[in-house]
């Protein structure tokens, strides 16, 4: 499968890490992939890659930069008169490479942006790709497993007024779903009362909470999305596939900044009626759940000046109990019997 990554984008970037790849695309509007040997860990349309339509979304897979907020008055996918979208700038424009070396790649673009109120702004948008050194994790617990950070900034090149504009960046990363995965969740406090379900659909039958730890059932057919509240202080989000002896962690760090409502919906009671750091979507019928981290967006001298994501991806396969014995670790503190059963 990671040779039809190539076949898709002549340009890709390679980066080896621990016991696989990483591949940042920058003919797939930056996107980012991983491997374990031969597997491809992220969901990835081959065929869409090679055959991306003139103007329906393009969801291909992988890990992808996106400008929040998706719905309300400020959307970047519901411009006025219209029904939901993605704008050509993210949808099919793709980045070039600024530069690479054995350890990172740094992809680039200028793309402009319109809300729904109507108001355009011209946007840097750029993804740093680095490795992680695991080599520690790998031969300690005894599994196979790759690691990278990325550095993601929306960067406004004219600030504009915060009642016209807003932004965030938000990283969505994509991957096959299955019934039995579960997602999870660790906090600063006791996590009972830190979801955001104020997205679309009922999640409550599958959340359970332990202390500071929150789980979420992913799988069946219903298209559902919880947030993780910033005032949580959440620390780290991640799922177990069963199916594939997969456990992957992702990261942010929580900023100085505006922390917004990113949903897909109306947004009745404005921008501000959530502030979430992190989200989880499963996407039922569509086959693919997704793992997103969310940055606030930076004001200075009272204008909007962009967002800034910094994010960390582990990804480990192998066998339960050593991937139980990862979990239960002073590192991640996320007791594995939750988890994996």
């Amino acid at each position: 499968m990671p040779q039809m990554l190539n076949r898709s984008d002549k340009n890709i970037v390679e980066l080896s890490s621990g016991s696989g790849k990483i591949f940042i695309a920058p003919g797939l509007q930056g996107r980012i992939f991983c491997s374990l040997g031969d597997e491809l860990i992220h969901r990835f349309d081959a065929k869409l890659a090679c055959s991306p339509h003139p103007e329906e979304f393009n969801n291909i897979g992988g890990n992808s930069l996106w400008p929040a907020p998706e719905g309300g008055d400020f959307a970047f996918n519901y411009l006025p008169g219209t029904g939901w979208l993605v704008q050509k700038d993210i949808n099919s424009d793709c980045p070039v490479v600024t530069g690479s070396d054995k350890i990172s790649a740094t992809v680039e673009k200028k793309i402009v942006l319109k809300n729904r109120k109507g108001v355009s702004a011209g946007i840097r948008f750029t993804r740093q790709v680095r490795i992680k050194d695991i080599a520690a994790v790998l031969s300690g617990y005894g599994v196979e497993g790759i690691a990278y950070s990325t550095d993601d900034s929306l960067e406004l090149l004219d600030p504009v007024r915060p009642s016209d504009f807003m932004i965030g960046a938000w990283s969505l990363e994509q991957f096959p779903l299955h019934d039995g995965v579960i997602a999870f969740g660790r906090l600063s406090c006791p996590a009972a009362g830190c979801i955001n379900d104020d997205f679309y659909g009922d999640a409550s039958a599958r959340l359970a909470y332990d202390s500071n730890i929150f789980t979420f059932k992913l799988g069946g057919a219903d298209r559902l999305q919880i947030g993780i509240k910033k005032s949580f202080g959440p620390e780290l989000i991640g799922s177990y596939d069963k199916s594939r002896s997969l456990l992957i962690i992702r990261r942010t760090v929580l900023q100085d900044g505006i922390y917004f409502n990113i949903a897909d919906n109306d947004q009745k009671d404005g921008p501000f009626s959530a502030a979430d750091a992190y989200s989880v979507f499963n996407g039922g019928a569509l086959g693919f759940y997704e793992l997103e981290t969310i940055a606030p967006m930076i004001m200075e001298n009272d204008l909007v000046k962009g967002s800034r994501l910094p994010s960390e991806t582990l990804i480990l396969r192998g066998d339960a109990n050593k991937l139980a014995a990862f979990l239960n670790s002073s590192e991640i503190m996320v007791r594995a019997e939750l988890i994996i059963n």
